[in-house]
């Protein structure tokens, strides 16, 4: 197992050492899973993919050439646009279209089939996730004052 040390980055408090082959892990950045080399800290834990702790604030990808991508690094939860998982920790945004991606997803070859993303506000998916929520929260304020 080998390590070096690696400039601090914005998503955690300590410098993080890269590790190759450390084995499983959940990243702490994006929060999907992940195996072999990661930058973690010891003394807290915290484990990132090699791509989560040097991703960009800003990215330009193929997947989405009409604008400019941004980090959302405290998100409430979204969908990717490519992959369609849930997406819980941070990931890129483009606000003006509601674009959502994985990190790693903004990594896929550009070979990789990925639907034709046309500015047309958000998908039906987003939108029925997003009325859930609001119904949610108005269904639990409703019951708590009834109490």
């Amino acid at each position: 197992m080998s390590s070096v040390r690696s400039e601090q980055r914005f998503t955690h408090i300590h410098p993080l050492t890269k590790v190759n082959d450390s084995g499983g892990f959940i990243c702490n950045g994006c929060k999907t899973h992940g195996s072999g080399t990661t930058y973690g800290c010891s003394s807290c834990d915290y484990d990132l993919h090699e791509y989560c702790a040097k991703c960009p604030l800003t990215l330009l990808s193929f997947l989405h050439p009409q604008h400019e991508l941004q980090l959302v690094v405290n998100p409430p939860d979204h969908y990717c646009d490519l992959c369609q998982g849930l997406v819980e920790g941070f990931y890129y945004r483009c606000e003006a279209c509601d674009f959502d991606l994985h990190p790693l997803c903004t990594q896929k070859p550009k070979n990789v089939s990925t639907h034709t993303h046309k500015c047309k506000g958000p998908s039906k998916r987003k939108r029925v996730f997003k009325i859930l929520k609001r119904l949610t929260v108005h269904v639990v304020y409703h019951i708590l004052t009834e109490m």
